[in-house]
Parts: C-alpha cells; sequence; structure tokens
C-alpha cells in the first residue's frame, strides 16, 4: 500500500515539476531541449528520497523490513527512484493529453 500512495505522491510531483521546469529553463540559453530531462531527474531524486524516507521506515508491529531480512540498504532508494521516473513520464502524458487532447495524440 505504500508503494502505491508514494506512486499517486510522485505523480503529483511530476505534473508540478514540469511546469516550474519549464518556467526556469524555457526562455534561457539552456533552451527547451532540458525541461523533461531536468523534470525526471527532479522526480527521480524526490523518489529515492521519499522511498528511503517511506518504504525503509520499519512498521510498528512489523520486526522485519517490509524488504525483508539480508535486503541492500538502498533498494527502498532504488525502488523510490524508479517509481519517480514512472511518476514523470505519467505527468509527460498528461500535460500532452491535457495541451492537445485525444485527437493531437
Amino acid at each position: 500500500m505504500r508503494i502505491l500512495i508514494l506512486f499517486v505522491v510522485l505523480v503529483v510531483v511530476g505534473c508540478v515539476a514540469l511546469p516550474l521546469g519549464a518556467a526556469v529553463l524555457d526562455g534561457s540559453d539552456t533552451g527547451e531541449g532540458l525541461v523533461v530531462p531536468a523534470q525526471i531527474l527532479l522526480t527521480a531524486a524526490v523518489g529515492g528520497l521519499l522511498g528511503r524516507v517511506v518504504l525503509a521506515a520499519e512498521s510498528p508491529g512489523i520486526p522485519e523490513s517490509p524488504q525483508g531480512p539480508g535486503s541492500p540498504a538502498g533498494r527502498p532508494v532504488l525502488v523510490g527512484a524508479v517509481l519517480g521516473v514512472a511518476g514523470a513520464l505519467v505527468g509527460v502524458a498528461v500535460f500532452f493529453l491535457l495541451l492537445n487532447g485525444f485527437d493531437g495524440a
């Protein structure tokens, strides 16, 4: 359940990061080509941080970590980063559909 909530939060972060990245990078010397990569990197970084906090936290009443014994410590960060990239891609798709509609797709 925590992974689903984390994914929904990262989709919202991905949707918000796209116009914020465009506001910062659009019209500058860097050009428009870096808006989507910056959004993906930002969302993956936020996903890694949230994955470390949310997925690595010990749950009360559960003696083992959610990943099980012997799992690597960086796995929650990796899962959060992958979910962040997926959330960023969903954010790009949502903005594409909002701007162009289904006829433009």
